[in-house]
């Protein structure tokens, strides 16, 4: 069952030189669910040059296939001090959200992009 963002909103307009962002609507404790979003797995043959396609900076790029989340799933941003997690099941074609920190209301949700894989590794906006 997908749980609609019901405790998030998007703007552009809180975040200076930067694009969309989600905030939450409401306090959100730590563990709790934001969102369960459906997504949509592309298989890396099945996307013709990347780089040049507008939903570049939207994907979940995965080991063997990319993802692309509906919802808000792919609006939240980056933070290396991340307040939220993100998990993938493929099986069921979800991306649940989840509060690794107590979120208040009005707060932007962030994950790191980098998952806990290569730390190290540059994002393709830090290159």
């Amino acid at each position: 069952m997908l749980k609609l963002a019901s405790k998030v909103y998007l703007s552009s307009s809180k975040i200076p030189n930067s694009g969309r962002g989600v905030f939450a609507k409401e306090n959100i404790k730590k563990g709790e669910i934001i969102e369960v979003a459906p997504i949509l797995v592309l298989i890396y043959k099945d996307i013709v040059d990347t780089k040049w396609n507008l939903l570049f900076e939207y994907y979940f790029w995965m080991d063997d296939f990319i993802v692309l989340a509906l919802g808000y799933g792919s609006l939240y941003n980056h933070s290396k001090n991340p307040n939220c997690k993100y998990k993938i099941n493929r099986e069921k074609k979800t991306i649940t959200f989840t509060a690794i920190k107590d979120i208040k209301k009005d707060e932007e949700i962030v994950f790191n992009y980098k998952g806990t894989t290569n730390p190290k590794t540059p994002l393709w906006f830090e290159r």
